[in-house]
C-alpha cells in the first residue's frame, strides 16, 4: 500500500489519531499500528520523512528527486542570515552535524549535548517559539544532511545523520548558495532569495512517474500538487512521459487529463471508508472537486464558532461518491469515539457511516461511538 500511495504526509493533530496511520486504515482496515510503526522506525526503513508534499514519509529512494529542495534550503532564513548571529548560527549547524556523528537525538537532547549562546528568537506568527537548536536542525534537515530516523510518543523528530538512517538516502554536502554565488544564503540583509536561484530542477520525471499509479488520472494540477512541484516542470515531465507511453492523455467532460497506462478504465470504487483530511484522495481539493464534486475543507484553523462542520472533518466515501463530512473526535478519557454526520444532499448513508466508525472505534480501542444529532458538531 506504501509503494502504491508514495507519500503519506504527517501531521501532529491526533483528534482521532496521528493522521500518517489513517490511509493506511481507510485501505486496509484495522491493522497493528506497532507494525507500521516499525516499518518507518526500525531498519531496513520502508520509509522515511521529508518535505515531500508537507512533512510526509516516502520511499528512501523518492528522497534522491528532490535535487533543488535540498539545495535551496536556505531560500528560507532559519537564522543564517542574522546580521549580528548569524555566523554563529552557521557554526552551531555545523557542531550540530559532528555531534550527530555520536548518535541521534531530538531538538531538545541536542540542545544539551550541543550547548550554545545564541539568543532566542522571538515568537513566530504562530505563537511558536521555535529553540535556535530546533531552527537549526530543522535547515539541516530541509537540506538533507541531517535525517529523521523517526518520531519519540511525543511526536518529536528524532534526527540523525543520513547513512545512519537508510543507505539510500543522499548525503549532500553544505551548500549556503547558488555555484555563482555560494555565500547568498548566509549573507546578512540580502533581502528575500527567490526559488530557483541555484538553476536546480527537482526529478519531476521521477516524481510524477510515482504519482501516475497513485493518481490513476489528474490535471497538471493533480500531478504538481502530489509532491508540491512546479507546474511548469511537471508539465514537462508529462509530456515526457507521454512520449513514453506512461500516460495517456484523455479529456474527462472536457477537461485535459492524463491517465496512468496502468490504471483501469472506466472504473468504478466500491470502498467504503472514512479519510482522513490529509488521505492522498483528499488533499488537494480541487482534485477532489473535480472527480467527486465534493467541496471540502478543513476547518482545523477556523474559528470554533465560525466552523461549519467541525474540528476535525473525514469525508465518507462510499459506493463510488462522497456521501457525507463526518467530524469524529477520540474522547479517550471516556473511551468513546464522538462523531457527528452531515450528509450530503439527498443522501441517506447513516447505517453505512455507523458501521465503519465501530470498525474505526475498535481498531482505537475505544469501547462506545456516540454519534450527535443532527445538526451539531463535536
Amino acid at each position: 500500500m506504501f509503494e502504491r500511495l508514495s507519500v503519506v504526509q504527517i501531521d501532529s493533530v491526533q483528534a482521532v489519531t496521528r493522521s500518517h496511520y489513517l490511509p493506511f486504515f481507510s485501505r486496509l482496515g484495522p491493522y497493528p499500528r506497532a507494525r507500521l510503526d516499525s516499518l518507518l522506525q526500525e531498519a531496513p526503513r520502508m520509509g522515511v520523512e521529508y518535505w515531500a508534499h508537507e512533512a510526509a514519509y516516502v520511499a528512501p529512494s523518492t528522497v534522491r528527486a528532490f535535487h533543488r529542495r535540498r539545495a535551496e534550503w536556505f531560500v528560507r532564513d532559519y537564522g543564517q542570515r542574522d546580521a549580528e548571529h548569524g555566523a554563529d548560527f552557521v557554526a552551531l549547524m555545523e557542531a550540530l552535524v559532528v555531534e550527530l556523528g555520536e548518535g541521534p537525538g531530538t531538538a531538545r537532547a541536542l540542545a544539551d549535548r550541543v550547548p550554545h549562546s545564541l539568543p532566542e528568537r522571538d515568537r513566530d506568527h504562530w505563537g511558536w517559539n521555535p529553540s535556535r537548536t530546533k531552527s537549526a536542525l530543522e535547515a539541516l534537515f530541509r537540506s538533507g544532511r541531517i535525517a529523521c530516523s523517526g518520531r519519540t510518543p511525543q511526536f518529536e523528530r528524532v534526527y540523525a545523520l543520513p547513512a545512519d538512517t537508510h543507505p539510500d538516502l543522499p548525503v549532500p554536502a553544505g551548500l549556503w548558495g547558488p555555484e555563482s554565488d555560494p555565500d547568498l544564503g548566509i549573507r546578512p540583509g540580502g533581502g528575500r532569495i527567490r526559488p530557483g536561484v541555484t538553476g536546480r530542477e527537482d526529478d519531476a520525471v521521477a516524481l510524477v512517474r510515482l504519482a501516475g499509479p497513485a493518481l490513476g488520472i489528474g490535471t497538471v494540477d493533480c500531478f504538481a500538487d502530489y509532491f508540491r512541484l512546479p507546474q511548469a516542470t511537471t508539465r514537462r515531465a508529462i509530456e515526457t512521459l507521454t512520449v513514453t507511453g506512461e500516460l495517456h492523455e484523455v479529456s474527462v467532460d472536457g477537461v485535459r487529463a492524463w491517465r496512468w497506462h496502468q490504471a483501469v478504465a472506466p472504473r468504478s470504487v466500491r470502498a467504503t471508508a472514512l479519510l482522513a483530511p490529509f488521505d492522498p484522495l483528499v488533499f488537494n481539493r480541487r482534485r477532489l472537486s473535480w472527480l467527486f464534486g465534493f467541496d471540502y475543507r478543513i476547518e482545523i484553523y477556523t474559528p470554533a464558532d465560525r466552523r461549519r462542520y467541525g474540528y476535525y472533518v473525514m469525508p465518507f466515501l462510499h459506493d463510488g461518491a462522497l456521501r457525507a463530512r463526518v467530524d469524529v473526535r477520540a474522547v479517550r478519557d471516556k473511551g468513546t469515539l464522538r462523531a457527528a454526520v452531515h450528509p450530503e444532499p439527498g443522501e441517506d448513508c447513516g447505517a453505512a457511516v455507523q458501521a465503519e466508525l465501530r470498525k474505526l472505534a475498535d481498531w482505537l480501542g475505544l469501547a462506545e461511538v456516540e454519534v450527535l444529532p443532527p445538526g451539531q458538531i463535536c
